[in-house]
């Protein structure tokens, strides 16, 4: 795969070309940026992304990756019927030039995009009664607690 990058608009535009395929994982995507980054032409121009990740917890298990898009969008090439694409393997997210989350994803001619986000460990700040974290809890441990308070009976 050989990504396309227009530097010079904002955001900038990171196509995929339809020779590519219609996937790409984040740690593809994160290779063949860097790889353009590191090109000497386009050296002069600000990073296009930033990725964390890939930490190791031990027995052979590691954290996800992340790829934060710096003032760039993703984009498959447009197609002439429509088609859906896909970005998997860890967490794409983009800021724009001022720092402020966007969509990572530049819309195409006949393109659908998924993106297989992942999650791990993950914090959350929110509200919300005693009860209902507890329904939570139980529903991730699998009590069927919340299926019983729902009526419904397993």
């Amino acid at each position: 795969m050989t990504i396309q990058v227009n530097p010079i608009v904002s955001p900038r535009i990171i196509t995929i070309p339809e020779a590519d395929g219609d996937s790409i994982t984040i740690q593809s995507l994160v290779n063949q940026i860097r790889n353009w980054e590191d090109n000497q032409i386009n050296l002069a121009y600000a990073r296009l992304l930033s990725a964390t990740g890939k930490e190791d917890l031990g027995g052979d298990v590691y954290v996800g990756i992340t790829a934060k898009l710096e003032n760039a969008k993703l984009k498959f090439a447009d197609r002439t019927s429509p088609t859906v694409c896909a970005v998997s393997g860890g967490n794409l997210v983009a800021v724009d030039a001022n720092g402020s989350s966007m969509f990572p994803i530049e819309s195409s001619d006949n393109v659908t995009v998924t993106i297989s986000q992942s999650s791990s460990a993950t914090i959350s700040e929110g509200s919300g009664s005693a009860e209902e974290i507890q329904l939570v809890l139980d529903t991730a441990h699998g009590s069927g607690l919340w299926e019983k308070r729902r009526g419904i009976f397993k």
